[in-house]
């Protein structure tokens, strides 16, 4: 097995290229800045020259936010979410490579009680899930040798603005919170590895696994429920935030877009196709919000003095901007037909 992992600057790249580094594999791993991967020669060079067995793409453009109202925003979700996946699958056909695609449950519109499986059928309602179903059918219409793993909001160290926007929100509300009523499954992005790696091994031994496959961490809970535990992590680091948990309050606000109310996946036929088991997100949790405050505690004492630093105290913000915007190299758009098809 010889991989080529597209999105290496992702928190899921970054997760397998640390997983088939430690594993002792022999792999490549390419960012999508390294060359025009809208530009389907160049692409065909690049992997050539490689010669992988199989490609893994995880490269995606993650800012929901942005991408629904910034024009720019919207044109490079597009390109990372859309034309990407539908040039690497005409690449693959020409090559004659199997495709591992990530998806999202974001395909879907969030109306369903209960998980989604594969059969139910895909109606996105914001720009992002769009820019994935539109890449998800340009695979399925092109190359035969695909697989589709779909799964629910990823989070790594990359996230770590999210954990500290509702820490500080908790603390300077004294104990009360206003949080998003929605349903999910948060998943580390070391999990979402281990199963892309786990199928591109039966990939590898010539399984006739084609198709579109679901994964999340076990237990999904309302966001409410799961900021209620990132609190209780940090609590054991923070002691003015211990004193106000007694006295929590949260308060639930109603979903927007491009936010959907229910985005848990079904992972039955993932795991009775390639016997991968859901793990549960707690370990990855712990390590995260541990990481977090021993940074915070590294910085401090690395702080100049008082005197020192008298005309430097601009505090940074406290959520940074994940994406890099950039204009687009082609200037095609992905189809809107069939935003409704089945997966």
């Amino acid at each position: 097995m010889k991989l080529l992992v597209v999105g290496a600057n992702g928190a899921v790249g970054k997760a397998l290229e640390g997983l088939l580094s430690e594993r002792k594999l022999e792999y490549r791993a390419l960012s999508t800045q390294a060359i025009n991967f809208l530009h389907k020669a160049e692409v065909v060079k690049a992997v050539s020259l490689y010669a992988p067995t199989q490609i893994i793409n995880v490269a995606s453009y993650i800012n929901l936010e942005l991408a629904e109202h910034d024009v720019d925003a919207a044109r490079q979700c597009d390109e990372q979410n859309s034309l990407i996946p539908a040039t690497l699958a005409e690449v693959c056909v020409r090559l004659s490579l199997p495709l591992i695609q990530h998806s999202s449950s974001f395909v879907f519109d969030g109306q369903k009680a209960h998980p989604y499986s594969e059969d139910d059928p895909v109606n996105p309602v914001c720009r992002y899930g769009r820019s994935k179903w539109y890449g998800e059918r340009s695979i399925r219409d092109t190359l035969p040798q695909h697989i589709i793993v779909r799964t629910d909001w990823v989070f790594s160290e990359q996230d770590r603005p999210y954990f500290q926007r509702h820490i500080d929100a908790c603390k300077a509300g004294n104990g009360k919170l206003e949080i998003i009523s929605n349903r999910f499954s948060p998943t580390p992005a070391a999990d979402v590895a281990r199963v892309l790696f786990g199928v591109a091994q039966q990939v590898d031994c010539a399984a006739d696994v084609w198709g579109t496959y679901h994964y999340c961490a076990q237990q999904p809970l309302a966001q409410e429920l799961f900021v209620e535990q990132v609190l209780q992590e940090a609590a054991k680091y923070d002691q003015e935030l211990a004193a106000m948990m007694g006295s929590l309050r949260i308060t639930r606000l109603p979903v927007q877009l491009p936010y959907i109310a229910n985005t848990v996946l079904n992972s039955q036929k993932l795991f009775e196709t390639f016997g991968i088991k859901p793990r549960m997100r707690n370990t990855e949790l712990a390590a995260l919000i541990r990481q977090l405050y021993a940074g915070q505690q590294e910085s401090r004492q690395m702080e100049p003095s008082a005197v020192q630093s008298a005309a430097s105290d601009a505090t940074p913000p406290a959520d940074a901007e994940l994406a890099v915007k950039r204009k687009p190299r082609s200037g095609r758009r992905p189809s809107k037909k069939g935003a409704k098809r089945k997966a």
